[in-house]
């Protein structure tokens, strides 16, 4: 006589279905939270590699005194292993050096409301930079027998990056604000862009 607790064949091999698909089931979803997590990171394990010994020292040149690139470029150097030359510092001490030509930052209107007031600002960032390589002990000085230290350039790259925010007359002081915030990511992306590029230069 069957009881409550007696188990068919079906029965057993419904729940070692059941059993199997709950384990298949739980190895994906925990697989697929892995894989999530690797791709997560991604950015930040790429820019975890350190830059070459001649970019690790950096002097940056010509640049106007009224940008803040200076202090996002400095970080994003830092994180990647590397060190910026103080505005005081002694540029002998760079083994690189990155100067900047026709560097420009501005913003123009690109839309308008029914009642023509602005709505929506682009700002920019363009500007050419050169990287010279001193090949030297050190910059900027002569070596024993009179000659100066050699000095190997890399191509003139062009760095040209533009982002529009919308803009509120009724909230001018949070608008400021935000201004600030795209200009610093215009800076992020170029900061980004160049320390890519030495990343991969011999």
């Amino acid at each position: 006589m069957n009881t409550s607790f007696d188990k068919t064949p079906s029965d057993f091999f419904s729940r070692k279905k059941r059993k199997a698909f709950f384990v298949l089931f739980g190895s994906s979803v925990l697989l697929a939270s892995m894989l999530q997590g690797c791709s997560g990171n991604g950015f930040h394990l790429r820019n975890s590699v350190d830059l070459p010994p001649q970019y690790q020292t950096i002097a940056l040149e010509n640049l106007p005194v009224d940008s803040g690139f200076r202090d996002i470029f400095e970080e994003a150097l830092e994180n990647a292993g590397g060190r910026l030359i103080a505005e005081d510092e002694n540029s002998s001490a760079a083994k690189s050096i990155i100067r900047l030509k026709d560097y420009k930052q501005d913003k123009r209107v690109v839309a308008y409301t029914s009642e023509r007031k602005v709505r929506e600002y682009l700002l920019y960032l363009k500007f050419n930079y050169e990287v010279v390589i001193l090949e030297g002990k050190t910059a900027n000085k002569k070596m024993a027998d009179g000659k100066k230290n050699k000095e190997k350039k890399l191509p003139v790259r062009r760095i040209n990056i533009d982002k529009s925010y919308l803009y509120d007359p009724d909230y001018a002081l949070g608008k400021a604000e935000e201004e600030k915030l795209v200009k610093n990511k215009l800076y992020q992306e170029a900061s980004r862009l160049i320390l890519l590029r030495l990343q991969y230069s011999k």
